[in-house]
């Protein structure tokens, strides 16, 4: 019986090791399993193996955007986007991406230069299978233009700050939410970190959600689409979410230019001379445009005014690194080398957050920091003509802002200063030069006022109420608001007709109003009078504690408004607020409130008479870190595939952000089984 029993187990033994080993991948061998959304969860024997397969189910995709974030990257749209694009593409070569890029190529790691070939060589295998899916913007790719993508997204932070300082206002505004929480303030004992970047819903910024399990790494996030790349998520043992704020890096020089010589300008005790290329841009049915870009030392020339010119100084201009950092921090498995991936000082300016399985949660106030001499305000132009405002070099990221593991338990940065992350931080931030601090005392706003409410609400934060933070809708200072309305209806009464509206009409929406909960929900009619005041109120410049007569005139003009355009004044917010893709559109809760947005950020258009989502929460995930079972929750706006005709082009749109539901990410393989939809192997030649 015995012996019976130990052949069994024998067998049972080699049968379990041949299924372990015909489950495991074999060099250059690719299976790319779709889940239930169309999302991809790939295998592979390597990272590089891994980046083909990557490389392919993204061309399987949204082919055509990764050919348009090529040309972008390249400066190179204009020629199938016509003279639209030329000012892009100008600005894409005063950044000199194309040309560092090519230039430093060979200097990034060998394993990221094969993770980036690896995978346009997917994108080729898929093209060599469907060459009618050949768009018209394709373009012959090349490795460097993977690093020069990355490069063209995170130079939206420090172009914006160059362009503050010429007191401009046209910068791209960027925002996002995120959120640590150690584990003895959860529920199940284990670190949690929320990842809410609020960017625009297409163009570069429309991000590819993916699944990697390759080499003894196991990733699960976004990335940029034509990159093979993590730029927010997780792995098995870490994440980092990242928030637009940060140090100040990008300053601008003012050069004195030689009255006789134009081309010339002061430094110290002598004169120096602008250089200067030919930038020739090919514009689809129009002639070409040829451009002068000149440069001083300090950098490209900006703007000239009279005798001076404005050089734009960045610390990113001659950098490739930034891929390799994202590298390292993808495979990093502990703090140690994530810090030692976040010290090569690459990211842009950003709030980066972390969590871990060890429990630890992070926060560094990043960016590739110049050291500024004393005796200059470098928060405006500065004087070009003196060696003495030169640079001495860059911060170490010691320098800057942090935290690891604070006393509250919890982290939160929307998009708000540092010292207002959490109560009673104590963070004390007169230790740092303002430039590394970059932001007033105290400041916050709507989103990161009721993101530190309602995670001191929540002592032992569970899964449930972790979902519902992230995806709040509460409309920051309604009750105030609210309050404001009942004294208003004391002090002028509800007796005579404003904008046209009669006193019975106006009374029954002040009861609406006076009893809604404060919540920027879908089916809420009050949701809808809440915004329309607050916005008519905005225009007319009014305060909670403006008259009486001006508040009442401002909600009676926003009754006008849905009268006239939706035929009532009880319209829920889902049917004025939308999310559209091709020619179907669904109802959305959370977004600006008329005051503020809500910690589901949502910013909209007014198209006739509804608004429709174009951008803020573009992607969201929730990760749960306890050892060996990390498991994670995921929601993007519209869906995984570009392909009108695909299932996956709208079902999120549908059936998850509409509703306002976070979809599992079967992060754990064995999670997987039961929700494959489809199974391809690749062969890497």
């Amino acid at each position: 019986m015995r012996k019976r029993e130990a052949v069994r187990a024998i067998l049972f033994a080699i049968g379990l090791l041949a299924a372990v080993a015909s489950a495991t991948p074999t060099a250059g061998e690719v299976t790319i399993k779709r889940d239930r959304w169309g999302v991809p969860h790939i295998f592979a024997a390597t990272l590089v193996d891994g980046a083909y397969g990557l490389g392919y189910a993204q061309a399987e995709d949204r082919l055509d955007q990764i050919f348009s974030n090529y040309r972008e990257a390249a400066g190179r749209s204009a020629e199938v986007d016509g003279a639209k694009a030329v000012e892009q593409d100008f600005q894409k070569r005063f950044d000199g991406h194309e040309a560092v890029c090519r230039r430093r190529y060979l200097e990034l790691p060998a394993e990221v230069r094969a993770m980036c070939e690896a995978f346009q060589d997917g994108v080729r295998a898929f093209l060599a299978e469907h060459p009618e899916r050949r768009p018209a913007n394709a373009l012959e790719m090349e490795p460097w233009m993977v690093p020069a993508l990355g490069r063209t997204i995170i130079f939206n932070w420090p172009r914006g700050a160059a362009t503050r300082e010429l007191g401009r206002r046209n910068e791209l505004r960027l925002f996002s939410n995120q959120w640590a929480v150690r584990p003895e303030r959860t529920a199940d004992g284990a670190a949690l970190l929320l990842i809410d970047p609020h960017v625009a819903w297409n163009g570069p910024f429309r991000f590819y959600e993916f699944r990697l399990h390759a080499g003894g790494h196991d990733l699960s996030g976004f990335a940029a689409t034509g990159t093979p790349l993590l730029g927010l998520g997780h792995n098995a043992f870490l994440g980092w979410a990242a928030t637009t704020g940060g140090p100040d890096t990008t300053d601008i020089y003012v050069e004195q230019l030689d009255p006789s010589n134009p081309k010339r300008y002061r430094y110290d005790d002598g004169w120096r001379e602008l250089t200067s290329e030919t930038v020739t841009i090919a514009v689809k049915g129009s002639a070409q445009v040829v451009r002068t870009l000149e440069r001083s030392h300090h950098g490209p020339i900006a703007l000239r005014e009279r005798n001076k010119a404005f050089a734009v100084a960045c610390p990113y201009f001659d950098q490739i690194d930034f891929t390799a950092q994202l590298y390292r921090m993808m495979t990093a498995r502990n703090l140690a080398e994530f810090d030692a991936a976040m010290a090569m000082n690459q990211f842009h300016e950003q709030n980066i957050m972390y969590a871990d399985v060890d429990g630890n949660i992070r926060y560094v106030r990043t960016g590739r920091v110049p050291v500024r001499p004393r005796g200059f305000d470098f928060s405006r132009p500065v004087p070009g003509n003196t060696s003495k405002s030169e640079w001495l070099g860059i911060h170490p990221m010691k320098n800057l802002v942090q935290l690891l593991n604070p006393p509250t338990g919890y982290l939160q940065n929307c998009n708000i200063g540092p010292d207002t992350m959490a109560r009673g931080l104590g963070l004390d931030l007169s230790r740092y030069p303002s430039y590394i601090v970059n932001s007033g005392r105290g400041v916050t706003n709507s989103r990161g006022r009721r993101a530190v409410e309602l995670l001191e609400a929540h002592p032992k934060l569970t899964l449930d109420e972790a979902m519902a933070i992230a995806l709040d809708t509460h409309a920051d200072g309604c009750e105030q608001w609210q309050a404001a309305l009942r004294d208003a209806v004391k002090k002028a009464g509800l007796n005579k007709k404003r904008a046209g509206v009669d006193p019975a009409a106006l009374r029954k929406t002040v009861e609406t109003l006076l009893a809604w909960n404060g919540m920027m929900e879908k089916e809420s009619v009050g949701a809808t009078l809440y915004r329309g005041w607050r916005q008519f109120a905005g225009d007319r410049k009014l305060r909670a504690d403006s008259p009486a007569s001006a508040l009442l005139d401002a909600l009676a003009e926003a009754v006008a408004w849905l009268v006239k355009n939706h035929g009532s004044a009880e319209v829920a917010y889902g049917q004025l607020h939308r999310i559209r893709r091709g020619n179907h559109s669904w109802p959305l809760s959370g977004g600006e409130s008329g005051g503020g947005m809500t910690l589901r950020a949502i910013s909209s258009s007014l198209d006739g008479k509804v608004f429709y989502g174009r951008g803020g929460q573009n992607w969201v995930q929730l990760v749960q870190f306890r050892r060996g079972a990390v498991r994670s929750w995921s929601l993007t706006p519209y869906g995984e595939s570009d392909d009108p005709a695909s299932q996956h082009y709208a079902d999120q749109a549908e059936k998850l952000f509409s509703p306002g539901r976070l979809k599992p990410t079967w992060f754990q393989p064995a999670k997987l089984e039961g929700n494959v939809e489809s199974t391809k192997v690749l062969r890497r030649k």
